[in-house]
């Protein structure tokens, strides 16, 4: 998850073919399934009026043209979708700012309505469950953020956010990209993504994924892109500006973009080119890089974000040695922890936090004096209070979303989990979880199922006490 504050320290991160012989006609390619993005949705226990259990979406493609001079957006939405359950109506998020043209289900024409940011589908007939749809929307507006009402001052406003000079970055965890296009807004629901960004020729659409043709016709250019692996709503990301690309290469040759202004200083060139080094120090930890690519793509606003294959990053944060680093290896480790294992509901969002926060505590604490000694006291020091006023890990306070007691109290249970269990054993909890739950959802049950296995003895009342206690528990020795 994104971090609010560039301080380093204690709370620094939060305070980021057949051979036939003769002529031949070439097949038609079969229809993609989309099994690997079947989902159980689910009704969030935090937010349930984002996001419906009822709709399982396999297949975003998204068509967004771009008018900065107007801020208008006008976009198109071909979702491919499987019935959770059996109904008549469809209920997706889409921000009231945007209004729709023609709605088409299965290539008819459908009656729909809007209820707040929600709009209402009329199927016409009941569609069985199981059953595999095809949702057209074309819809225009002046999108904007939406408004959360979480206390974090960088979670009070998420989604399609519009510069003076009419460039677009888009942040939005928990929730935020029903800002710019019709969707499924829950973790629990993943789906694969492709997406053509249209924009004046001055300016790139970025988006997640592999860049797979860019073309300028006239005075406009369009980019289009596409993901290897289902991704979350809250994990996608659009950037529109004057970018500049830099390509490198990470561990093993996985292929590395960043996406920098065009006078980016060497400052912010130099910090980009250490992902390879970060990405080599986490794969020893973590085990291999969940994707196909990683990258990173420099905005204007807000703090960072763990954006599936493409970081979204504030530029002066990027270009801060001191405090940007720390923030990079926080969001990279969020693909293995929270993008390619990503939580059910947002009341796991622990699972995401913790591991993030404590994989970058070990990346900070490598040379340190007091190394992990020092951060386990400090962490210790500020546990009970931070429960007090976040609530526990695993039952935050709702509008302390994103609060320190998820990060800091989910880190040190992790620290007392290794001590109690050891460390050979922990090393193989570590990198063994993502490869376990690979583009797939989880929660406090499978971690603890998980991490009982590994260490060959029950965990749930440890686990539990240290998500739910509004106390600090007792501290294992040493």
């Amino acid at each position: 998850m994104r971090t609010r504050t560039v301080v380093t320290g204690l709370l620094g991160v939060l305070l980021a073919l057949s051979g036939a012989s003769g002529p031949s006609v070439a097949a038609p390619a079969p229809e993609p399934s989309y099994d690997d993005a079947r989902s159980t949705p689910v009704r969030d226990p935090y937010f349930p009026e984002h996001g419906d259990p009822r709709f399982d979406a396999l297949h975003y493609d998204l068509s967004l043209r771009w008018f900065p001079g107007k801020r208008r957006l006008v976009g198109n939405a071909g979702i491919t979708f499987r019935a959770a359950s059996a109904g008549r109506q469809l209920r997706l998020d889409l921000d009231h700012r945007l209004t729709t043209a023609q709605v088409r289900l299965d290539d008819r024409p459908v009656a729909v309505s809007r209820q707040g940011d929600h709009l209402l589908v009329d199927a016409g007939r009941v569609l069985a469950a199981g059953s595999r749809h095809q949702l057209t929307v074309a819809y225009a507006g002046r999108p904007g953020p939406t408004r959360t009402g979480l206390v974090r001052s960088d979670l009070a406003r998420l989604g399609w956010t519009v510069t003076r000079r009419g460039e677009v970055w888009t942040m939005q965890e928990p929730w935020g990209a029903s800002t710019y296009y019709p969707v499924n807004d829950h973790p629990s629901d993943k789906a694969y993504y492709s997406a053509a960004i249209t924009t004046p020729s001055r300016m790139k659409g970025i988006f997640g994924g592999k860049l797979v043709s860019q073309k300028v016709h006239g005075k406009r250019r369009t980019m289009r892109w596409r993901m290897a692996d289902p991704a979350a709503s809250y994990l996608v990301t659009v950037a529109i500006g004057d970018y500049v690309l830099r390509r490198d290469r990470g561990p093993r040759g996985i292929p590395l973009s960043y996406w920098l202004p065009r006078r980016p200083g060497a400052a912010m060139v130099r910090e980009a080119e250490r992902m390879p080094s970060m990405l080599r120090w986490l794969r020893k930890r973590l085990g291999p890089y969940p994707f196909d690519r990683a990258g990173l793509v420099a905005v204007q606003g807000g703090s960072a974000m763990e954006t599936q294959t493409l970081v979204t990053i504030e530029r002066r944060l990027l270009a801060d040695r001191w405090n940007g680093r720390p923030v990079m290896v926080h969001e990279l480790a969020h693909q293995w922890y929270g993008d390619t294992v990503t939580p059910r509901s947002w009341s796991e969002l622990w699972l995401n936090e913790a591991w993030a926060m404590y994989t970058q505590i070990r990346w900070e604490v490598r040379g340190w004096p007091g190394g992990m000694r020092q951060w386990r006291r400090d962490l210790a020091d500020i546990d009970t209070e931070l429960r007090r006023m976040n609530g526990p890990p695993g039952a935050y306070f709702e509008k302390q979303f994103g609060s320190a007691c998820v990060y800091y109290c989910g880190a040190l249970m992790l620290d007392q989990l290794r001590a109690k269990i050891g460390g050979a054993a922990f090393s193989e909890l570590w990198r063994g979880w993502p490869r376990q739950h690979r583009n797939g959802n989880a929660g406090r049950g499978d971690f603890i199922a998980y991490a009982s296995k590994v260490a060959g003895i029950d965990l749930t009342g440890f686990v539990t006490t240290w998500l739910t206690s509004k106390r600090t528990p007792p501290l294992v020795r040493r």
